[in-house]
């Protein structure tokens, strides 16, 4: 098996447990990739592929598609990605958590990963 990773699941799975933790709102584009390769570390690890898909294309693919739910936004002088203020974390799991494999969910909820988000 391989696990395409795409920026609207790694933004999804990062904004979950950002909003679960400590209650923010934004990701950097950094702390995103981050989180990603570690996610891809983690299913290596395991004996399982993954490629993580994060070109701009996709990543503008992806706020076009859900720009109900995130938004393109700069913190502290720092660009990533926003979740708007009427979503909430178990929308976000309902829509982007449901059809993942399983390896693939617990290494998003990995707390290895999550360290990658700041969250300790």
């Amino acid at each position: 098996m391989c696990a395409y990773i795409g920026i609207e699941d790694l933004a999804a799975n990062a904004l979950i447990e950002i909003l679960d933790s400590i209650n923010g709102r934004f990701v950097s584009y950094k702390e995103l990739e981050d989180y990603g390769m570690e996610v891809v570390r983690l299913l290596s690890k395991k004996g399982e592929k993954a490629v993580l898909i994060l070109s701009r294309e996709d990543t503008r693919k992806m706020l076009r598609n859900y720009s109900d739910l995130f938004e393109e936004a700069s913190q502290d002088g720092v660009s990533g990605i926003r979740l708007k203020e009427n979503v909430n974390s178990d929308q976000l799991i309902e829509k982007f958590r449901g059809y993942l494999a399983l390896d693939v969910l617990l290494a998003f909820m990995n707390k290895e990963s999550i360290k990658k988000l700041g969250i300790n």
